[in-house]
């Protein structure tokens, strides 16, 4: 059965970034678990000019968008999302997914951004937390 998340008026997915350094936010059934450690983008921290900066910033999210392999990625989450939130959609469950890398504030902010936009313009609504980032530089 497919379903029309465009027409609700409540985001059928949340995407949280965070650490694995910091603790892994508690999961729970029908939660989506994205572990970026092990994937071979490019590491903001390992670049001098980029060092520091968070993945907000243009340059460390242009960055990492260019590593080998980071559409293919975000294309599988994508699609491990989707199937996922149409199971839970008839339970009438949203969706949780959790991406983390080392500290919570580089690849898996730019990434947990990149997976909300596509499901945004794919017509579900989607809302972005990240965990590890100050509020101010979550706008």
């Amino acid at each position: 059965m497919a379903f029309d998340y465009s027409t609700s008026e409540f985001p059928w997915v949340t995407v949280e970034t965070f650490g694995f350094t910091r603790g892994v936010p508690e999961t729970v059934t029908g939660c989506l678990l994205v572990d970026l450690r092990g994937v071979t983008f490019d590491d903001p921290a390992n670049e001098e000019a980029l060092r520091g900066r968070d993945g907000k910033d243009a340059d460390v999210v242009q960055y990492v968008l260019a590593s080998k392999g980071a559409f293919t990625k975000l294309s599988e989450i994508t699609r491990q999302a989707k199937a996922l939130l149409d199971s839970n959609a008839t339970r009438n469950l949203t969706l949780r997914i959790l991406i983390g890398d080392d500290n919570g504030s580089t690849r898996a902010v730019v990434v947990g951004d990149a997976v909300a936009e596509v499901l945004t313009a794919r017509g579900i609504p989607t809302e972005v937390e990240h965990r590890h980032l100050p509020e101010a530089a979550q706008k």
